[in-house]
């Protein structure tokens, strides 16, 4: 079968057109290292393609930035807290990122410009955690870290300078999935109460086959970064010979009765992202049960978008979020 380009597939702008023909390039020049070393060389070529179109230039910095320690079951977990600039000194609203990754890859410095340009714009004091990977670490280890860190956030949250009656979730791809299921958790009475939850590009539906969703078929081939199968291998990794558990709520949100009393939610979506439609999907069943939940779709970009600073469309949409945060966060006290 004879394979499109982006250009004759999908609409892509003119940025994300040129950092995809980058990111070919990169891929083919790893996919040795890669083939040999496995999952090590894996997260190196990862770590490599965040800090290749992070856009440095274009990030905002925030006032304060400090790497901590956050006490989790039997040991630690390491995570950096970006604290902004607030005229009074009053405390910040507290909101814990979770970065993306299909629960395998990536980690805090991958996603140090968003993390910091969100807390800057948004006024927000942001906790990257350093969660536990699979698949050394398989569910529920990494859901389990990110449900410590928000206790935490919630107990401590006013010795770092945070108001902890102000909390939020923000996460993308898996990081959004664990994000979302952490929300869930909070309406359930199972962990702190949350103003709001950020859910970027998020993964909602592993359990379900590719073609539930057009937008896996269509965009999962492997013309716009995220492929398809990348989604099998993270859920493989991730839940190892417990596949089984697919279609649990704290793995696939979107196969799970709405609770009462979720937060607000954003969702943000990229229009040529294999995750496109499950997130919307998300979106609309939280409307549907009266949750407070709004939708952005960067139209003509790729999964990912965000952290890639260099893309006038991440740029924008880093501002969108900021103002929904800061809206929501500015006064709430759920």
């Amino acid at each position: 079968m004879t394979r499109t380009t982006p250009e004759e597939q999908g609409p892509l702008d003119r940025q994300s057109r040129a950092l995809l023909r980058d990111y070919d390039a990169m891929r083919s020049e790893w996919t040795p290292r890669i083939e040999a070393e496995g999952m090590a060389a894996s997260r190196a070529f990862a770590d490599a393609v965040f800090d290749r179109f992070r856009g440095p230039d274009r990030d905002i910095a925030p006032a304060k930035v400090v790497d901590l320690a956050v006490p989790c079951g039997d040991g630690e977990r390491s995570a950096r807290l970006y604290r902004p600039a607030i005229a009074d000194g009053a405390p910040a609203p507290l909101a814990l990122f979770l970065h993306g990754g299909g629960w395998s890859l990536g980690g805090i410095p991958a996603y140090d410009g968003l993390a910091g340009s969100l807390a800057a714009l948004s006024k927000i004091a942001i906790l990257s955690l350093d969660y536990r990977l699979s698949p050394e670490h398989r569910f529920p280890d990494g859901l389990n870290d990110a449900l410590c860190a928000l206790d935490w956030l919630h107990r401590h949250g006013a010795s770092i300078g945070g108001d902890p009656d102000r909390l939020a979730v923000i996460g993308d791809s898996a990081g959004g999935n664990l994000a979302a299921v952490l929300a869930r958790e909070s309406a359930l009475g199972h962990a702190p109460p949350l103003a709001c939850q950020v859910l970027i590009y998020p993964m909602t539906d592993i359990a379900s086959a590719h073609a539930t969703f057009p937008s896996r078929m269509r965009f999962g081939q492997g013309d716009y970064f995220l492929v398809s199968e990348a989604i099998e291998f993270a859920r493989d990794n991730y839940l190892g010979e417990n596949v089984g558990l697919a279609g649990d709520p704290r793995i696939s949100p979107l196969l799970a009765p709405v609770p009462a009393n979720l937060a607000p939610a954003m969702i943000v979506t990229a229009g040529c992202d294999p995750l496109r439609d499950e997130a919307i999907a998300y979106h609309d069943k939280l409307r549907a049960a009266g949750v407070d939940s709004v939708h952005h779709c960067a139209e003509e970009t790729i999964h990912a978008f965000l952290s890639f600073g260099v893309l006038d469309t991440a740029q924008d949409m880093r501002r969108r979020i900021a103002d929904y945060l800061h809206r929501k966060m500015e006064f709430a006290k759920p």
